[in-house]
């Protein structure tokens, strides 16, 4: 098992763009790839000045990070303009980051201009920075399911002779909700929302939502 001091993740900054044409109708988007595993900013507005603001990271541990630098593996990212009516994207252009220069310690960030530039009249730039950082999360190995603990309160006198395992979330396809409980008792709503920033290690995440599922439907509101 690799020890957690030795899992790092490998963040790419893509801040800002400069020396864009204007095109109102369209969006810009920047695809990064590296081992073959693709990640992307959210659309942006098409202005001269770009704003794309978002940091794409890909897990990876020491010996692996050793010998992509040795077989000097790229990170790719791609330039699109997006039509959002038609959803047709146009290459714009692209810039190879080397991964050599990604460090541990904190970097300023860089001008990278367009290669293969379709805008050939404009200059266009991306301002990128590219860091090591340290994978904080909890190993893998390490998830596991843990009952919660009981809680305080008195149960209602119509819930008196029912007991909390019997309890379930049942599916209300028509409200398009999860009830938990009795019908007459079901008087309060919550939402669960789950914001995911990129994804890798999928199965943990099922796992997760299943034990977010499990104990909202294990605990009496």
């Amino acid at each position: 098992m690799v020890s957690k001091s030795d899992q790092l993740l490998i963040v790419v900054s893509i801040l800002e763009g400069r020396h864009f044409p204007k095109r109102p109708k369209h969006m810009l988007v920047v695809e990064a790839k590296f081992d073959g595993e693709q990640l992307a900013t959210d659309p942006v507005d098409h202005t001269d000045q770009p704003e794309f603001a978002t940091e794409l990271a890909w897990e990876i541990d020491r010996k692996a990070l050793h010998q992509h630098r040795l077989q000097r593996t790229p990170i790719k990212l791609q330039c699109f303009a997006l039509d959002p009516v038609s959803s047709a994207k146009e290459t714009i252009g692209y810039i190879v980051l080397d991964l050599r220069t990604a460090q541990e310690t904190k970097q300023a960030p860089k001008w990278y201009q367009l290669l293969s530039n379709k805008y050939t009249k404009f200059k266009a730039e991306i301002q990128i920075s590219i860091a090591l950082e340290t994978d904080t999360k909890a190993p893998v190995d390490s998830f596991k399911a843990k009952g919660a603990p009981p809680r305080d309160g008195k149960v209602p006198a119509g819930l008196s002779g029912l007991d909390p395992k019997d309890i379930v979330a049942v599916l209300n396809e028509e409200g398009g909700y999860h009830q938990i409980g009795p019908v007459d008792y079901c008087t309060d709503s919550f939402v669960l929302s789950v914001t995911i920033a990129f994804a890798t290690q999928l199965e943990q995440v099922r796992l997760a939502l299943w034990g977010a599922i499990f104990w909202l439907s294990t605990h009496q509101f």
